[in-house]
C-alpha cells in the first residue's frame, strides 16, 4: 500500500478537491495510523470517539488483555510481509474502561523500500461490549432473590411474602429460570454478578449472603 495521498488515487481526489484525511474522517469506522514501532501517529474521529485520543501511544494499549499478544503478533507479521493484509475481530478499551467490539482491517504501508507502519480501519460491531444487560424481574420475584441471598429457607420466604410454601417453591422455580441457573447458590451468585440485589433483608443468619446458608437450603425449591 502506497502512502496516503500519492499514486492514481491522490491524484483522483485531488482532481475532486478532496483529501484523503477528509475521506477518513468521513467514514463511519475508525482509521489508526500507527508507525513501525506500533505508536499511533493519527486516529480519525471515529477512532477517537471509541477509544479515546491516544496518538504516541502504543496502540496494544487500546487493546482489551486477552487480545493484546495476539494482536502485537499479528502487527509483527504485518510488518516483515508488507504484501499482507490482516482481518480480524478485537475488542479494544475506551477511556473509561468499557470493552468495544471491532472488526478490524489492517495493512502495511510502505515508503520506498520499507514499511513505514500499519494502516488499520475498524469497523463498530457495537459501543459497549459490556455484559449483556439482566433480566428483568417482577417485584415479587426481587423479594424472592433478595430472601434467598439472605439465606432464607422455602418456608421462610413463603413467610415473608404471605403466599402459601408451594406458591414461595414457584417463585423459586421462575427466579431460577429467569436467571438461568439451576440452584439456590447459582441464582445468588448470578445476581452478586449483575448486580441486581440492592438490598438484603436484616435479622437472619444470611444478612451477608454467606454462600453456607443458601447452600444448605438447596434442595427446597421442589
Amino acid at each position: 500500500m502506497s502512502p496516503p495521498g500519492q499514486g492514481a488515487l491522490g491524484r483522483a481526489l485531488g482532481a475532486l478537491g478532496v483529501s484523503i484525511e477528509s475521506v477518513f474522517e468521513q467514514l463511519q469506522a475508525s482509521v489508526t495510523v500507527l508507525d513501525a514501532t506500533g505508536k499511533i501517529r493519527w486516529q480519525n474521529a471515529v477512532s477517537i470517539a471509541r477509544v479515546g485520543e491516544r496518538r504516541g501511544r502504543s496502540f496494544l494499549e487500546l487493546m482489551a488483555p486477552e487480545h493484546r499478544m495476539v494482536a502485537n503478533a499479528e502487527f509483527r507479521r504485518l510488518l516483515f510481509n508488507p504484501g499482507t493484509s490482516s482481518t480480524r475481530e478485537v475488542v479494544v478499551l475506551a477511556p473509561d474502561g468499557k470493552r468495544r467490539r471491532t472488526l478490524a482491517f489492517s495493512a502495511a504501508v510502505t515508503s520506498a523500500e520499507s514499511v513505514a507502519g500499519v494502516v488499520a480501519v475498524g469497523v463498530p460491531l457495537n459501543w459497549d461490549d459490556g455484559r449483556a444487560p439482566p433480566p428483568q424481574l417482577s417485584p415479587r420475584l426481587l423479594e424472592t432473590l433478595e430472601l434467598l441471598t439472605a439465606g432464607r429457607s422455602t418456608k421462610e420466604i413463603a413467610r415473608e411474602l404471605g403466599v402459601t410454601v408451594e406458591t414461595a417453591r414457584n417463585h423459586i422455580r421462575r427466579l431460577l429460570h429467569a436467571l438461568d441457573v439451576h440452584s439456590r447458590v447459582e441464582a445468588v451468585a448470578r445476581a452478586r454478578q449483575l448486580r441486581i440485589v440492592t438490598r438484603v433483608p436484616s435479622g437472619s443468619s444470611g444478612e451477608h449472603g454467606d454462600p453456607t446458608t443458601v447452600n444448605s437450603r438447596e434442595g427446597e425449591t421442589s
